[in-house]
């Protein structure tokens, strides 16, 4: 039977803190954000983002601003 590998932790002494999943990111590091959509709206996103020459971040990023921005203002 395999044993299964969960991975070293960052480090002994932040493991014994409890710091290593407090740690916060620099504000201009970017990360992955993975979700599954349907085959027609990625086709439509895409043509978004071309037709207006922007990249698909930069769609996600002025679609959550609006969404926050309209939910804020209500």
């Amino acid at each position: 039977m395999k044993k299964l590998s969960i991975g070293k932790p960052t480090s002994d002494t932040a493991v014994r803190t409890g710091v290593a999943n407090t740690l916060k990111r620099e504000s201009s590091d970017r990360v992955d954000l993975n979700f599954k959509v349907s085959a027609e709206l990625r086709r439509e996103w895409k043509m978004f983002a071309v037709t207006h020459d922007l990249t698909q971040r930069e769609v996600l990023e002025l679609a959550f601003t609006a969404l926050k921005e309209k939910t804020i203002r209500g």
